[in-house]
């Protein structure tokens, strides 16, 4: 509110007048104004990225198609040679195009997602989709001092997921708790499964890193908010934009060991009995 106060002089007396205003209804009127504002700012940006995504997707696409093609006829040409080093190769070969291939599904769903926010959700076992996304994101993990534990649920789950991005936001944390804990002494990573009353799964990763600052985790799923030096901030705001469209939220606390633990569950799938 505010108060005005005139002084009036009648008669030789002097009145005072007060002028009281209420302003409520402008206050909220200005802070509705300036969420819509902020609002119409982060769509902006991800409309920005969208663009971008599709952008990377048509670049990319040709060289990663490119890149499968030359491994695969390395392949066929090591096919000829018997040795055991040839055989090394071919395997490793064999994986290099499977993660090239990898790569242009990622992008591929990425921009869909951007774009339309399309899913492509399919009975899972929770199980495997962190499993494979672990023996992606934790490449080099040991050699940098990273002991990485695995904590499953004793029941088995399969979950309504769209197995790429899951495994991208999955990938995403590991390794950004990889990262966080380069400069601790004791660096260890946990991912968690636990089955919940509600017919979800939880899922979380936790770190014993320095965690976040107070200030920056009010912010942390903002885009092109990042911790990282050299860091986009994009991240951590699409990951959370996919758990919500498995009908989720992804979480972040400050943990126990003072690192940072995120979280979010997904849905078990509907079980069918055959006749």
């Amino acid at each position: 509110m505010t108060l005005a106060v005139a002084e009036t002089r009648t008669d030789g007396e002097i009145s005072f007048t007060g002028f009281v205003r209420d302003l409520t209804e402008r206050q909220e009127t200005a802070a509705r104004l300036e969420e819509a504002q902020g609002e119409l700012a982060r769509l902006a940006r991800l409309n920005e990225l969208g663009e971008m995504a599709s952008t990377l997707a048509h670049e990319l696409n040709q060289p990663l198609s490119a890149i499968a093609n030359y491994v695969q006829g390395c392949i066929r040409l090591l096919a000829q040679i018997p040795e055991r080093p040839a055989e090394l190769m071919r395997n490793a070969l064999q994986e290099t195009a499977k993660q090239s291939l990898r790569a242009g599904e990622i992008i591929r769903h990425l921009r869909e997602f951007t774009t339309r926010g399309a899913t492509d959700k399919t009975p899972e076992d929770v199980k495997k989709l962190v499993e494979e996304a672990g023996a992606l994101a934790l490449v080099g993990a040991r050699e940098r001092g990273v002991r990485t534990e695995f904590d499953f649920d004793a029941a088995e789950a399969t979950v309504l997921a769209d197995r790429v991005q899951i495994q991208q936001v999955l990938t995403n944390l590991m390794r950004n708790a990889v990262e966080a804990m380069q400069g601790t002494e004791k660096r260890e990573l946990l991912v968690r499964t636990r089955r919940r009353p509600d017919r979800t799964v939880l899922v979380e990763v936790s770190d014993t890193g320095p965690g976040i600052a107070d200030e920056v985790a009010t912010r942390l799923f903002q885009p092109f908010v990042t911790t990282k030096a050299g860091g986009m901030g994009i991240g951590l705001s699409i990951s959370r934009r996919i758990i919500q469209s498995h009908g989720s939220d992804l979480t972040y606390r400050r943990n126990e060991h003072g690192g940072a633990t995120f979280s979010f569950s997904l849905p078990i799938a509907e079980e069918t009995s055959s006749a």
